[in-house]
């Protein structure tokens, strides 16, 4: 299924390797979502302070912005 797609999001970088594992082809076109950020893999705020689901909201919205830019050109 992965095969499918031009392009894989992933918030961390374990991520990344688990979907590797599940299918190394699409390796090549994986990313992180924070890709374009300063800090590159947005945590988990699961279980957290209202203070942490803001800071990530925020990483969010910031890197959503970033991939927008990137790939309208």
């Amino acid at each position: 299924m992965a095969r499918n797609y031009d392009l894989i999001l992933a918030m961390e970088s374990e991520h990344i390797a688990q979907v590797t594992a599940i299918a190394p082809e699409v390796r090549g076109k994986t990313m992180l979502f924070g890709q374009w950020l300063e800090q590159k893999e947005i945590p988990d705020p699961y279980r957290k302070s209202q203070d942490a689901f803001e800071h990530v909201y925020g990483m969010l919205e910031r890197a959503s912005q970033e991939w927008a830019k990137r790939l309208s050109r």
